[in-house]
């Protein structure tokens, strides 16, 4: 039986897309909202230094996976990975020198917690890694599924999430089939999916109220009530997601419990040539 439970339609495959994003980044681009805006970016200044510890966790035990079709979903997963790092990098770099913000600091603070877990050991930074990649599979559900997520952005910002939303999910349960295959413990990765949690909206808040502070606009309670209710409120579109989080609780829960093929097939029919022949 094979170590990954990835379904067969699904192939992991790097691609590369080629986004101008230099004018939209310059402005509030998501619907002139300055709380969407500031929440999708704030995302983005997380990710290269990220993806590069989600790479580095998974290499670390690339040599023992056996499974061939696990092992070419892992060169799947790191050619994605290391696409989407790229790409975010880009996008971070036009963004803090158009706005000016201090988005090098911001990611030498995440970098330095990154470089503190080198005392850790290979198998406690893949369970964190497994735990990140629950959450971004959810936040790219959250795309896939609710057009309230990115109702009125930018064109081209709005393809760009969404291709690397896609990505999220076809290569959502690549972590979790190589930690089980390694015999990594259940029990601590489900105790580790509240904190990781709460470490990755506590972060994105920071970048966010520095960026908003940049602007001026960090005290403004109407963007912040409107933005929270977005997000949070009783129909927010976190919020909405509370059950698939919750799901990651089962002893008996995978990643492709959330089937979202469909919607993969879809994209990829409808978005992936545009995209790639641009």
């Amino acid at each position: 039986m094979s170590a990954s439970h990835t379904p067969a339609t699904i192939t992991i495959k790097p691609r590369h897309p080629a986004f101008d994003l230099r004018a939209a980044l310059a402005t509030n681009w998501h619907g002139d909202d300055p709380f969407k805006t500031a929440f999708f970016n704030a995302l983005s200044l997380t990710f290269p230094v990220g993806e590069k510890y989600f790479i580095d966790s998974v290499r670390a035990f690339q040599k023992q996976i056996e499974d061939p079709k696990l092992s070419q979903e892992i060169r799947g997963f790191i050619g994605q990975e290391a696409i989407h790092r790229r790409e975010h990098a880009k996008y971070n770099e036009i963004l803090c020198g158009t706005r000016g913000f201090a988005g090098g600091a911001f990611e030498q603070g995440l970098q330095n917690r990154i470089d503190e877990r080198d005392a850790y050991s290979a198998h406690l930074r893949l369970m964190e890694t497994v735990a990140f990649e629950h959450l971004t599979a959810l936040l790219a559900h959250g795309l896939l599924t609710d057009d309230r997520w990115l109702d009125g952005a930018d064109p081209t910002l709005k393809s760009m999430w969404h291709w690397h939303a896609i990505e999220e999910a076809e290569h959502k349960a690549v972590t979790f089939d190589v930690y089980r295959a390694v015999g990594g413990n259940m029990d601590w990765l489900q105790q580790a999916l509240p904190l990781i949690t709460r470490q990755m909206f506590k972060d994105i808040l920071s970048a966010m109220w520095m960026m908003l502070k940049a602007d001026g606009q960090q005290f403004n309670p109407v963007i912040w009530m409107r933005g929270l209710n977005w997000l949070v409120g009783r129909q927010g579109v976190l919020r909405n997601l509370s059950p698939l989080w919750r799901d990651f609780k089962r002893a008996d829960f995978h990643p492709w419990d959330h089937d979202n093929r469909e919607l993969i097939s879809i994209w990829q029919a409808t978005a992936e040539p545009e995209l790639l022949a641009a």
